[in-house]
């Protein structure tokens, strides 16, 4: 009971102190150009030793806090402090899934500015977060898409990506979202790209999945493929002055061993028009 008693009469004392020094600092001349004052926060070190062992709980308060007074500013506005707020409330509560998410979104709302300088400081708070939550392929993947469409910075929404695919329980949808940038970046060859989704035809988890990795990998055989066949039909075109009709007359001339076949075992066509390689991509059930 008199421990109780001590406790409560520590608290009282310490928000007498806190709002007496928030009355003597609003007394403080100071330039806002916005027309707002941010409340004093202490460091966090601070705020641990007065959360009384609950430095979640102030998390959380700063938390709504945070969310309720840069509600207040308008999209052109810079967000001032803002780095400072959410980095004070993940170091209380370094697990805090939200506050990196929602803090990240916040920045991104601001107009104007020093575009590289606004990446930094998202970049920061999300890799902050990513430390300190090994395991969480979400926010990772959130990372990801804010790149991609917010900052149209599809090189580092691929870092982002891969980090979110590596990490335990992500969904089938990342890898492929990983494996259809790396291929629109040209990330790496198309060997690679060939055999990265033939292993991920092999781990879909599900028909669906199944379908679209097989299609991506048909389209990165195709793509492959075309690039040694459209040659020979030009250099057939150049020699004999047409397109040939099929690929016997590439074999009958010399050019090719045998009719090649695309990823499913079917033979790819000639188009008469540009005299290019066609792929029909017929799906087989397996």
């Amino acid at each position: 009971m008199k421990r109780a008693l001590g406790s409560l009469v520590i608290i009282a004392v310490l928000l007498s102190v806190v709002v007496l020094s928030e009355i003597q600092l609003g007394k403080i001349p100071r330039e806002d150009p916005l027309g707002r004052e941010l409340l004093y926060l202490p460091s966090p070190e601070m705020l641990k030793i007065l959360s009384l062992g609950n430095p979640g709980l102030v998390a959380d308060v700063l938390y709504l806090w945070s969310i309720q007074y840069y509600s207040l500013y308008q999209p052109h506005e810079r967000f001032l402090y803002l780095e400072t707020v959410y980095n004070l409330i993940t170091d209380l509560d370094p697990l805090y899934v939200d506050a990196y998410r929602i803090g990240a979104l916040i920045m991104q709302i601001q107009t104007g500015g020093d575009v590289k300088e606004l990446k930094a400081a998202v970049r920061r708070l999300f890799d902050k977060g990513l430390r300190n939550l090994p395991d969480n392929w979400q926010l990772a993947e959130a990372a990801a898409w804010d790149f991609f469409i917010r900052f149209k910075d599809q090189e580092t929404a691929l870092h982002y990506a891969e980090i979110a695919a590596q990490r335990p329980g992500a969904p089938p949808r990342i890898k492929r979202m990983v494996g259809v940038w790396r291929d629109k970046e040209n990330a790496w060859t198309l060997d690679d790209s060939i055999e990265y989704w033939r292993r991920a035809v092999e781990d879909a988890e599900n028909d669906w999945d199944r379908t679209m990795c097989r299609n991506q990998f048909y389209d990165a055989v195709t793509a492959r493929d075309r690039k040694t066949l459209e040659p020979l039909l030009a250099g057939f075109s150049a020699r004999f002055g047409f397109c040939p009709k099929d690929w016997e007359d590439l074999i009958r001339a010399g050019a090719l061993r045998q009719v090649p076949l695309d990823a499913f075992g079917d033979p790819y066509g000639i188009g008469r028009e540009d005299c290019s390689l066609v792929a029909y991509k017929k799906f087989k059930d397996q």
